[in-house]
């Protein structure tokens, strides 16, 4: 006969009470909260709030932040999920529910238990009914049954450890059924001595891989290390074995503490000799405070807290992890490359919250199969987004911009990285530049028009934290620098650059042509002449004509031109890299990257009267127009680009003129700080322009700036203030009335926010200082216009050890992600190439 149906009489079975405990009592103990996460999962709890409650709690203690009611409240808040657990009333009873926080592992267990046989009754239920449909074979039904049983059984195990007594004992068990100097280092001795004399042993808070291909010898290396440790050292250690069982683990430190073959254990061909070495091997590591863990599929939340507990009770010194790459991601659907990294990075901050080493095997990829010696390295391993090899990135020493392929092999290489304490643009040193293949990549374009090309798993700076390309979306803010920094000094005097600026706008500078310059302005043609003068003296003999309403200036040399002798203006010009160039191939010569403030500004001076615009409001255009034109894009950024390094975030946009001729690309000068910036610092020349100038800066200092450019994203109220709000007891009403802004309820949070308001708002809230370095930051926050593939590259990228970012092509990019573990050891076998050479021989390599 076909299973009863529940009743209204029948729920499943639950304990409410036990679930209200266990997690009042992690509210009350932080501490206990590691022991109960060995027990139950979220999806154990009945009641959905119970699990909504408990999914926040892990995630705040997995983060390391103190779970309490108040942080408790506010992440439940975030996740809009208060008022689905009975809001924050029902916190308050969870913690009154629980008046001491000694019993959480018992009620954690019941609500494991009532967890375990609602299972067994929904599979039940469904067994029977598959049964009684008879819609499969019988065995079909039996595997399925005999699955679902397992299932059950296997959510039901608690993560257990062992001491190495249990499993030597274990290990005699099945031995028996087959065969009846002194330390100079400052961390824990490995037990290799080269290896030790090269990293001084292993140091606590560092994370340490030990990588190599499959079947290298990885296991071996680390348990080699481990029985030094546990034996010779005598202190106690935390295996994390998701490949191999603890029986076999055992075997393995047996052998090699007897030095007994292993070949010979594993067919059962023992010797009387070989059992008395393995008796008095398993007498040594019995008394080891060895703990081993050999629970499969965990993740890093359940890793962590077998940690946090064994370092609390039984003080281990160490973690092993055998391998990195089978712990389970927090999220399957990233790709797996990003989750590696991920738990990487989650190790790291494991080794400096216990303050102990943590070693953790990983495997390379396959790049070292296809080299000639086959040796493995730091890159084989290395998890990294990947920039187009024609990047820009400046240097912070020299000002600089260099390709970043061109990095590649160089060392003691500065760049300008984000300190994310201070929001600051600060000098950063480059260890590490590498290439990655050729991949495909994405075209990134903000709303400023500042472009860059990379692969979908590079990551960029949100006001939410580092996210990945493939992560982003149009009108995403993303952060841009707002600034750069000009070198101190100049290499180019000023009669160099203002000449410079000229002759790339308005010269022509071809070869087998008379160098010359055109201008409608006969002032500004006598500048040229005057500037030619300046820079090469007698070398040169200018002369202007009017030809109709044109003034050509001839820049002549004044010795005859022989074979080897050339013209010096084209011999300065072809030095700098901007000889021969026609309009629409034009660029900024790399020297003017490299000069001071003061020698960019007269630059871009005397750059900006040739095709540049400096109109004061007329007509149907109220505001004034500061613009510079060009058919060269490269030109265009590179100006762009010039415009930074004086604090100006101005806007690229490309115009089609269709049969007119080539695409037209406009460098915009826009809102009120930018343009009154560009008046005081850049100026103009000449008559005409000046005049347009003056009648522009009477009209920006007439009127107050309206900020709608340079703010910080909206999205700061939830991240930031309202938090900081509920620390400090401040209602909204009263942080309006601090900012003498009329009530607008939730609406004032829908708003961005100006630098200056942000002050306020800081202030208001208790001085948070987060807000004050977004206030008074060296970002812009710029808005994604578009994201689209832009087919294959080769890409390159960096590592940046202590901020782990870099400017590239004026955004802020995130570097390689490699950087997380302090030590790598590659671990390489020779005989695996080359049969019969160096046989049984490991070479340790140190890469890092």
């Amino acid at each position: 006969m076909p299973p009863e149906k529940e009743g209204p009489d029948r729920l499943p079975p639950q304990n409410r009470e036990a679930e209200r405990s266990v997690l009042g009592s992690m509210l009350r103990d932080n501490g206990i909260i590691g022991d109960v996460i060995l027990i139950l999962r979220a999806e154990h709890f009945y009641a959905d709030a119970h699990q909504k409650i408990y999914s926040a709690m892990t995630h705040l203690y997995d983060k390391g932040q103190p779970v309490d009611y108040v942080v408790l409240a506010e992440e439940l808040n975030q996740r809009g999920q208060i008022e689905d657990i009975g809001g924050y009333a029902y916190l308050v009873e969870l913690w009154d529910s629980s008046p001491t926080a000694a019993n959480a592992e018992y009620y954690a267990k019941i609500v494991r238990d009532r967890s375990l046989v609602r299972s067994l009754i929904h599979t039940s239920t469904e067994i029977l009914r598959d049964a009684y449909d008879q819609v499969q074979p019988a065995d079909e039904m039996m595997q399925s049954a005999e699955r679902k049983i397992f299932e059950i059984a296997a959510n039901g195990i608690i993560g257990q450890t062992y001491t190495l007594a249990e499993a030597i004992q274990d290990a005699f068990q099945r031995i028996d059924q087959q065969a009846l100097g002194e330390a100079t280092n400052t961390g824990i001795p490995t037990g290799y001595l080269d290896l030790d004399e090269i990293t001084a042993g292993l140091h606590n808070s560092e994370l340490v891989i030990v990588a190599a291909r499959p079947s290298v010898g990885k296991t071996a290396f680390a348990l080699n290390i481990i029985r030094n440790i546990v034996v010779d050292e005598r202190l106690p250690a935390f295996f994390v074995s998701l490949e191999q069982a603890r029986i076999e683990l055992a075997e393995r430190l047996l052998v090699c503490q007897a030095r007994v073959d292993s070949h010979k254990l594993r067919k059962g061909r023992l010797n009387s000799d070989d059992i008395d070495k393995l008796m008095e091997a398993g007498g040594l590591l019995k008394d080891a405070k060895l703990f081993i863990d050999d629970t499969p599929a965990q993740n890093m939340l359940r890793i962590a807290a077998n940690a946090r507990r064994l370092k609390l009770r039984q003080g281990i010194k160490i973690v092993v992890i055998d391998y990195l790459q089978l712990i389970e991601p927090d999220n399957r659907r990233d790709p797996r490359q990003e989750q590696v990294a991920q738990i990487s990075r989650r190790l790291k901050f494991l080794a400096r919250e216990l303050n102990i080493p943590v070693v953790a095997l990983a495997q390379v990829n396959r790049s070292s199969e296809d080299r000639q010696d086959h040796r493995p390295r730091l890159a084989d391993l290395r998890e990294s987004g990947c920039l187009a090899g024609d990047t820009l990135v400046t240097l912070a020493d020299t000002g600089a911009r260099l390709p970043i392929r061109d990095l590649v092999g160089r060392s003691n290489v500065a760049v300008w990285a984000l300190d994310e304490v201070s929001m600051k643009l600060k000098p950063a040193e480059v260890s590490h530049a590498f290439g990655t293949g050729r991949k495909p990549v994405f075209r990134l374009t903000t709303r400023l028009g500042r472009t860059i090309r990379a692969t979908a798993n590079h990551k960029f700076r949100t006001l939410h934290g580092w996210q990945r390309l493939d992560e982003l979306k149009a009108d995403d803010c993303l952060a841009v620098p707002r600034t750069i920094p000009c070198p101190a000094d100049a290499t180019l005097t000023a009669a160099e650059v203002a000449l410079l600026g000229h002759l790339i706008g308005d010269g022509c500078t071809l070869p087998r042509h008379t160098i010359q310059y055109t201008t409608r302005e006969p002032d500004l043609a006598q500048t040229v002449v005057d500037l030619a003068r300046a820079v090469f003296g007698a070398g040169v003999q200018p002369r202007v004509n009017p030809e109709r309403s044109w003034y050509q200036v001839y820049l002549s040399a004044s010795a005859r031109l022989t074979h080897g002798r050339r013209n010096p203006v084209a011999a300065w010009l072809d030095g700098l890299g901007v000889f021969g160039l026609r309009s629409w191939e034009k660029r900024v010569p790399d020297a003017v990257f490299q000069q001071s403030r003061e020698i960019v500004a007269t630059f871009l001076r005397h750059l900006w009267v040739t095709d540049g615009c400096i109109r004061p409001p007329q007509g149907s255009t109220p505001y004034p127009a500061f613009y510079y034109a060009s058919s060269s894009e490269v030109l265009a950024r590179d100006v762009q680009s010039l415009l930074l390094r004086l604090g100006i975030n101005a806007v690229l946009r490309s115009r089609d003129q269709g049969e007119k001729g080539r695409v037209q690309f406009y460098v915009m000068v826009m809102g009120h700080a930018d343009l009154v910036n560009f008046a005081d610092t850049i100026g103009t020349v000449g008559a005409y322009k000046s005049a347009a100038l003056e009648q522009c800066r009477q009209w920006l200092h007439g009127r107050p700036a309206k900020t709608n450019r340079d703010v910080v994203p909206r999205s700061m109220w939830m991240l930031y203030v309202v938090p900081a709000m509920k620390r400090n007891s401040i209602t909204m009403r009263q942080l309006q009335r601090s900012l003498g802004t009329a009530f607008a309820g939730t609406g004032l949070y829908k708003q961005n926010v100006s630098r200056e308001r942000l002050i306020r708002v800081a202030c208001a809230v208790g001085g948070e200082e987060t807000l004050a370095a977004l206030a008074a930051s060296d970002v812009y926050w710029d808005r994604i216009l578009s994201i689209t593939p832009d087919g294959e590259d080769e890409v390159f990228d960096l590592t940046v050890p202590g901020p782990h970012n870099f400017v590239a092509a004026d955004v802020l990019a995130h570097n390689s992600l490699e950087q997380d573990a302090d030590t790598v050891i590659l671990l390489h076998r020779p005989d695996r190439y080359e049969p019969g050479q160096h046989e049984g021989i490991i070479e340790v390599i140190v890469g890092k």
